[in-house]
């Protein structure tokens, strides 16, 4: 290949990426799994592309689709990617990112996310959304409940044939409001409440 050739390949449709995302990537925890999820991402976002599928990203990044999800999962936890939902539609809002860069803080870490939760869910709903992830995300890391409750929440909703967010959302807005933060407390309000 010729010289001009080259020139002309890389010339073509560049994909920006902050030189602080290279020198931060360590202090912001970011693996290079990350770090590639978030360059495809900037990639199609210049293409039209706002909401990619987690199988999208695993074919571009060259991994399974679970792996993708899985590493979608870890940025939104660490709060470096978030979810916009606006009245045109959802999109992956890399602002959080950028904030991160810009601050000299680093972020204390919060408790890891069990996947499996996820394929739980994917068992009893099908596909789930990301916006759906992000809100399994939020009950754990931003309302603080556990892993049990969630699944205590699934099996309520499934018990009663309800199988949507909103739904279990609600059931465990109820539990809040009753100070049931486990299993036990769950079992003692429900004996009181027979």
């Amino acid at each position: 290949m010729d010289a001009h050739k080259l020139v002309q390949l890389f010339e073509q449709s560049p994909v920006v990426v902050p030189r602080k995302l290279f020198t931060d990537a360590r202090r912001l925890n970011i693996s290079p799994v990350e770090f590639s999820l978030i360059v495809h991402l900037l990639e199609m976002t210049g293409e039209g592309i706002v909401m990619p599928l987690p199988s999208e990203l695993g074919d571009r990044m060259n991994v399974p689709e679970n792996e993708a999800r899985s590493v979608l999962l870890g940025l939104l936890q660490k709060e470096l990617i978030a979810i916009d939902a606006s009245t045109d539609g959802e999109r992956y809002s890399l602002l959080p990112l950028f904030e991160a860069l810009q601050s000299s803080e680093v972020k204390s870490s919060e408790p890891s996310i069990n996947e499996n939760i996820i394929h739980t869910f994917e068992r009893e709903f099908g596909t789930i959304t990301p916006f759906e992830i992000e809100q399994i995300v939020g009950w754990m890391t931003e309302d603080g409940f556990n892993e049990e409750l969630i699944m205590a929440a699934l099996r309520e909703a499934k018990l009663r044939n309800v199988r949507n967010f909103k739904y279990m959302d609600k059931i465990l807005r109820v539990w809040q409001d009753h100070n049931v933060e486990s299993l036990e407390d769950l079992v003692e309000y429900q004996r009181r409440n027979k």
